[in-house]
Order: structure tokens, then C-alpha cells, then sequence
């Protein structure tokens, strides 16, 4: 038996393999700057436009002033930048989305299927004049993962066993929409013997209007977040594997003992535990406990026009996911052999949707639906910011006199139709909506088509706030 083998014996295959990339990080930093960023987020909340304007952004910073408020860009200190995701297992595809931003008319990428990964190199000339003695260039590396938001719902079942997350269900499913949407599904839960043989059929059948319902909770109509397992919805490599059939079972069951072996309880709860070990705990070590800094985006847009429950629902997931990563500060050594989490940025999405003097209550609005997070971090030492942005700018400024007065409004392409329309979009609350206000359609943010991003010759109007995003991610790398 040869060493490895043994050690895996002694101290078990995960912690074994948990070193070895821990060595091999260790190795990396010290040869130079190596800087991961996870871009996070939930469905349909633009993880795939940001990483693909900021990284166009970027490979183009040594010769445009797009990032003006990019310090080590617009003072003309970066010579070049690389884009290596080729030697990536999984690259992020960036060519096809630029094309698809860049073509007339343009059009919005592709959602995310699948783990991606954007690997740049930049090279800059250092601020410090004594940096610069001992070296006259210096490179970043930067690795910048993308991903389907669905999969990041999983992270919370960590800390969860089968009971607990039946116990978290059963609470959400005693609400609306779901308690109204899922009567029929709840209803031949009712029928069943949970601690009777199970018969695989019958599972099937529930499993797969479970998955059914997950949809329809995510689809336009109600744009609830909190959608859990996240591969029901979006298996990837797991399409058709039984191991997706999983739901929770949303009556108590008294247990005094372990339910018997093979019984539908026992079952359901076995095939959970393999889900949460070999997907999500695997998933999670892999990635997410390796990150550097973090961007959370959040599209708070969708939260208002969608009313009450859309909010709750969201500020519940976010909550949830945010508590499964690995903040906290660390010292030189924690640093080098687990790397923590130490920055996070908060992105409210399509700040092009609204005027430019609703930004600052982008921003606060932002605050209110990710407080409790927020307040956890800065416990920790975490430094956070929360930024109204908009990866591509899809409208612009406009004027229009009501009444004798000048309103700011937006010009831009309908989504749905293509019509070109021109309005004042609405203001965003600075405090929680009252009652009222959700039932009143107080909210109606119109969705707008992307306008086109140029190949070349990128300017700062084409985003809005993406450089003082990266700057505050990347600041002291410089």
C-alpha cells in the first residue's frame, strides 16, 4: 500500500484531499498574487452579464478609460491583461457572450447550466515606488467562478438533516403561494405511511410533482427563491439520477426510534444524506470554501414588482446562504492554509432600470433586504459595501415636463416587445413597503432589452458603477 493510500486510511480521503489543495494554494501564493472571487447570487439575478462586461472591461483596461474610478486603469498603471481560462477544465464561454451583447440587435447571454471559470492575469506596474525597486512589474491572477444560482440554494442543507430541513419546509409550505399551489401534493402526502416499505414508484410519482411545484414557485408568475434541493430544478451532470428523487415530508412523524429500515421515511432520509455529502458537501469544499471575496447580487427590482411574499422569500435565502460561507477573519497562518472570505460586495442588479437619483435608495433598499447578513459579517470583521450597478446599461437619461415640472426619466427597449418606450420608472423605497404599498401595484419596473456593447472602444457609459465595484474588490491587490 503506498503512502497516500495509507494516510487516506489514517485521516480520511476528504481531509487528505482538503491538504493536498491547501499545499498547492500555499505554493501558488507564494510565487505571486492570486485573488479568487466567487460571484453569487440566485437565479436570474445577472451573474452571467457581470462576469462577461467586467472581464470585457477589463481585457480592454490598458487602453480605454471605461473604469475611471479603477484606480491602478485610469492612472495607466496596467501594461496588459491575459485571459487564461483556456487552461481552466471548465472555461467560462466569453467569446459567444460578448457576441451575443455585441451583435445588432443584442441579446442577453445564455443562463448558467453549469460551473464556469474565468482565469485573467494582470499585469501592472506597482504604486509603491519601493515595490517598484524590487520588482518594476507585478501580475494578479484573478479567478472569477460562475455558476447556476439554483446550486447555491444547496448550501444551507449543510447544516441540515433530513428532519430539520422537513421541519424549515413544513413552515415555508404553511405559506403563500405555496400552501394554495401545492394543495394537491400536500394532500397525497396525506395518503401515505411514512414508515410503511416504501415502494419506489409511489416515490417517483411525488418526487417528480415536487420538482414540478419547485418550477413553478421559480417561474415568472411568483419568482420565489428559497427552492430547495437546487439539482431537482437544474441537475447537470445528476440528470435522471435517482438520487434526485428526493422531497421532504411535511407531516410530523413521531420517531422514538430510527424509522425501520426501508420504510418510506428512512428511504427519503438516506437518499438526502447521500445528496448533502456527495453533492452539496463536495460541491461547497471543491469551491466556495477557497474564495478570496465574494459578490452577492441581488435583484431587488424583481422583489418589489413581484410583491410581499417574492421579498420575504428572498431575504430568507439570502440569509440562509450567506450564513453557510466561511467568513471570518484570518491570520497570516489561517491565512495560507484556509483561505477565508474577507470582503463582500452586495450588487443591486439593473440600476439602469431606474433614474440616477434613485441609486442612493437602490442602495439602501439593498441594505434592508440583506441586513441581518450584513450585521453578522461586520461582527466578524468583514468588510462590506452595498452598490446599485448595472454590468450593461441598457437605457439612458431622459427628461419630461408634467405640469410644469421636469421629471428625470429613461429611454430604452421593452424586453418583452421591443417597443421603444420612455418613462419615469418609479421611485424606490428607502424603508420596508407598508401593507398597502404591496397591494397597491406601486411597483411596476418595466424589464428592458440589453442596448449593444461594442467589441472595442469601451466607454463608462456603457455600465454603470462596475469600476468602483472591482475597485472596491480589488483595491489593496494593486
Amino acid at each position: 500500500m503506498g503512502l497516500g493510500s495509507k494516510l487516506k486510511r489514517l485521516i480520511g480521503e476528504d481531509v487528505l484531499d482538503d491538504i493536498q489543495q491547501q499545499l498547492k494554494d500555499v505554493v501558488e501564493q507564494g510565487l505571486d498574487r492570486h485573488l479568487k472571487i466567487a460571484v453569487t447570487g440566485l437565479s436570474r439575478s445577472g451573474k452571467t452579464v457581470f462576469i462577461t462586461s467586467l472581464v470585457h472591461h477589463l481585457l480592454d483596461a490598458h487602453q480605454s478609460q471605461s473604469l475611471p474610478f479603477f484606480e491602478v486603469a485610469s492612472s495607466g498603471r496596467i501594461i496588459s491583461v491575459k485571459n487564461l481560462s483556456e487552461t481552466s477544465d471548465t472555461p467560462f464561454p466569453l467569446k459567444q457572450a460578448i457576441q451575443d451583447l455585441g451583435q445588432q440587435p443584442p441579446h442577453w447571454p445564455a443562463s448558467t447550466v453549469g460551473l464556469s471559470e474565468v482565469k485573467l492575469a494582470i499585469r501592472y506596474r506597482p504604486a509603491s515606488r519601493l515595490q517598484r525597486l524590487v520588482q518594476e512589474t507585478s501580475t494578479l491572477y484573478l479567478d472569477i467562478i460562475d455558476y447556476p444560482g439554483e446550486w447555491l440554494l444547496d448550501l444551507p442543507l449543510l447544516n441540515l438533516d433530513f428532519n430539520q430541513w422537513c421541519d424549515k419546509q413544513r413552515t415555508l409550505f404553511a405559506t403563500e403561494p405555496r400552501a394554495s399551489l401545492a394543495k394537491d401534493w400536500l394532500a397525497a402526502q396525506e395518503t401515505i405511511d411514512w414508515l410503511a416499505p416504501a415502494d419506489e414508484s409511489v416515490i417517483k410519482v411525488l418526487s417528480d410533482a415536487y420538482t414540478d411545484l419547485l418550477h413553478t414557485f421559480r417561474g415568472e408568475a411568483y419568482s420565489l427563491s428559497m427552492i430547495q434541493p437546487g439539482r431537482c430544478i437544474l441537475p447537470g451532470q445528476l440528470q435522471g439520477d435517482p438520487l434526485l428523487q428526493i422531497f421532504p415530508v411535511l407531516f410530523t412523524i413521531e420517531l422514538n426510534e430510527p424509522a425501520p429500515e426501508g420504510s418510506y421515511y428512512q428511504v427519503l432520509a438516506s437518499r438526502y444524506e447521500a445528496y448533502r455529502e456527495h453533492v452539496v458537501k463536495r460541491f461547497y469544499r471543491e469551491h466556495f470554501s477557497r474564495f478570496d471575496r465574494q459578490v452577492v447580487l441581488v435583484d431587488c427590482l424583481k422583489a418589489l414588482n413581484h410583491g410581499k411574499a417574492c421579498f420575504e422569500d428572498m431575504k430568507l435565502a439570502i440569509t440562509e446562504i450567506l450564513q453557510s460561507f466561511n467568513y471570518g477573519s484570518s491570520g497570516f497562518i489561517r491565512r495560507l492554509f484556509s483561505p477565508r472570505i474577507d470582503k463582500v460586495l452586495f450588487a443591486s442588479s439593473k440600476a439602469d432600470h431606474v433614474t440616477a437619483n434613485q441609486h442612493h435608495n437602490l442602495d439602501k433598499f439593498l441594505e434592508l433586504i440583506i441586513q441581518d447578513a450584513q450585521r453578522d459579517m461586520r461582527f466578524e470583521g468583514i468588510e462590506t459595501r452595498c452598490l446599485a450597478i448595472a454590468s450593461i446599461r441598457s437605457t439612458e437619461s431622459a427628461e419630461a415636463v408634467l405640469d410644469g415640472q421636469t421629471l428625470s426619466c429613461l429611454k430604452g427597449t421593452r424586453k418583452e416587445n421591443g417597443e421603444e418606450v420612455a418613462l419615469f420608472p418609479g421611485e424606490i423605497p428607502t424603508d420596508l413597503p407598508r401593507e398597502q404599498d404591496w397591494n397597491s401595484n406601486r411597483f411596476r419596473f418595466l424589464d428592458f432589452a440589453p442596448r449593444r456593447l461594442p467589441l472595442t472602444d469601451l466607454k463608462p457609459e456603457h455600465h454603470i458603477r462596475l469600476d468602483q465595484a472591482i475597485e472596491f474588490l480589488t483595491k489593496e491587490m494593486f
